[in-house]
């Protein structure tokens, strides 16, 4: 599967609020790093954190910018939306990310704030 599938399937599951798709896409031993949290290691604790912002109630739309691809790394940015109960529009954010990926998985992602 090519990085651009792949970021496309995960970008799906985000929008439609599925943890546990959205964790398949991880490998078993991935890490995971949003700015500002303490990094997460391995595809059961993403889905499980996962999991957790959702229940939240938080719709996410993450609409994709630039995409560098250089062998099997790839830095994404992004706008990230957050909208709570009743569509309130609660934190949009300037996003990058470095993604690496190997055998249809992403392996590291680690982000970054605008």
């Amino acid at each position: 599967m090519s990085f651009y599938a792949l970021l496309q399937r995960l970008v799906d599951a985000w929008h439609a609020g599925d943890a546990d798709a959205a964790a398949s896409l991880f490998a078993q031993d991935a890490g995971y790093r949003e700015a500002g949290r303490e990094p997460l290691r391995g595809r059961a604790a993403i889905r499980d954190f996962m999991r957790g912002f959702f229940a939240g109630g938080s719709a996410v739309r993450m609409v994709v910018g630039d995409v560098l691809v250089d062998g099997e790394t790839a830095f994404v940015t992004f706008t990230f939306a957050m909208r709570g109960a009743g569509g309130t529009a609660r934190q949009t954010m300037e996003m990058g990310a470095l993604v690496r990926f190997g055998d249809g998985y992403v392996t590291e992602w680690r982000e970054y704030r605008a």
